[in-house]
């Protein structure tokens, strides 16, 4: 039988032509994974950015006119040098980066941020050299150092509630075979004292001002709690200085990071390193706290492992839906898709951690989880934070990478839409 070419063809392109329109109608996952992908950009504040915070400066628009004075709240962040992100002084103008306020750079390689109410810190190191040096600048003028302990001058973290004047730091002293680490805090002489010996990192820190109560997170010696009378007057002993107890485990859990809630109780949640767990400070002036449970018995938790980012989120048109959020590292052995974070549920209604809602939902992505997987959850995440409105009407949710800069969750109409990506 003699075969038609022409009829081969022809049913070859109809076969064709019905496998193209199949996959339209039921595109394969894989595929349309790959074209959601959004091209990386340069990020404008490379390397290993640090944590973010939020600070007040003053301006004068007059010198000699104290009545001239108005104040900016400003997002700062660092990568070896102070960036910071805020509108024009006395504008409606869109938020942009390192506009000229006057703003000066403190002494060396900044690697941590703290703020207070009144004094922004910044923990450098210069050189080659391990010693860090802690600054301050306050609402205005430029930075002071404060005098480092010759007993433990190697300052390792700085932690600090944002409600409060309160600063504490982890320090440490080496010889050939061990590391001895302790807790300092900033006196009201502007003296670091030793609050607690032989802990480990100090990891975090938190305010609860109904009962004006410090608490202390550590990579290794639990949490600790601390008056803030005791502070104010100099009065740190072992009575004053107490560690908290835990339900049904023990002390030895490696906090990377603790984060208070906006509700009416002040609830104040730390995040172990292995497994991610959630752990919650008893309410009530109780001195212990408890592993978190969702109502149905399973527990509050990251999976993988926690890298200590820890921010609070909310909806960018009303706020009505809010929530926790927390970093995540999927494996110690690859560091390709699956890290990035992990969101949990607060009630809408008074802020506090939602028990009864253990459903699995990025919002903070518009639902596009799958243009999510091809790019945050690449890198592993150190810092998380959201803009409040009052610097940036849009909110915008930053995240700071272990090695690919500073990245944001913007509509960027040029490369696809909403999306993250390095901040431009």
């Amino acid at each position: 039988m003699k075969i038609n070419k022409s009829n081969i063809v022809k049913s070859f392109c109809a076969i064709l032509l019905l496998g193209i329109i199949a996959m339209s109608c039921g595109q394969d996952p894989i595929f349309y994974i790959i074209s959601s992908e959004t091209a990386p950009v340069p990020p404008r504040i490379p390397g290993s950015p640090t944590n973010m915070v939020v600070f007040e400066r003053k301006y004068r628009s007059n010198p000699s006119d104290p009545g001239s004075e108005k104040t900016i709240s400003l997002l700062f962040v660092a990568s070896g040098i102070l960036h910071w992100y805020g509108r024009p002084l006395g504008t409606r103008e869109p938020p942009t980066w390192d506009r000229h306020y006057n703003i000066p750079q403190p002494w060396g390689r900044i690697i941590s941020l703290a703020a207070t109410k009144d004094r922004l810190y910044a923990l450098c190191l210069t050189g080659d050299s391990l010693i860090a040096t802690l600054q301050y600048m306050g609402h205005t003028g430029g930075w002071k150092t404060i005098p480092l302990r010759s007993d433990y001058p190697f300052i390792q973290s700085i932690y600090a509630d944002p409600d409060t004047n309160q600063l504490f730091a982890g320090a440490c002293i080496s010889n050939k075979t061990a590391i001895t680490y302790v807790i300092l805090y900033l006196d009201p002489n502007n003296n670091l004292q030793i609050l607690k010996r032989n802990t480990s990192m100090l990891s975090g820190a938190a305010y609860r001002d109904s009962n004006d109560t410090y608490y202390l997170c550590t990579r290794g010696d639990g949490i600790f709690q601390v008056s803030k009378d005791s502070l104010e007057t100099n009065t740190i002993n072992d009575t004053t200085v107490s560690q908290l107890t835990i339900k049904k485990t023990d002390n030895r859990i490696s906090f990377m990071g603790m984060i208070k809630l906006e509700n009416s109780a002040q609830s104040i949640i730390a995040i172990g390193r292995f497994g991610g767990l959630l752990y919650e400070i008893d309410e009530g002036g109780a001195a212990h706290f408890s592993q978190m449970f969702y109502n149905n018995g399973f527990g509050v938790a990251t999976g993988g492992y926690a890298m200590g980012a820890l921010a609070l989120w909310e909806d960018y048109t009303d706020g009505s839906v809010k929530k926790l959020v927390a970093g995540k590292q999927g494996t110690l052995y690859s560091t390709s898709y699956n890290n990035g974070y992990v969101e949990f549920y607060l009630n809408s209604d008074d802020k506090s951690f939602d028990k009864g809602n253990s459903a699995f939902f990025m919002d903070t992505v518009h639902g596009n989880f799958d243009r999510y997987s091809t790019s945050l959850v690449k890198q592993p995440v150190n810092h998380l934070f959201q803009v409040p409105a009052t610097i940036d009407p849009n909110k915008t949710f930053f995240a700071s990478t272990q090695t690919a800069g500073l990245w944001s969750y913007r509509d960027r109409f040029n490369n696809g839409g909403w999306q993250w990506n390095a901040e431009e």
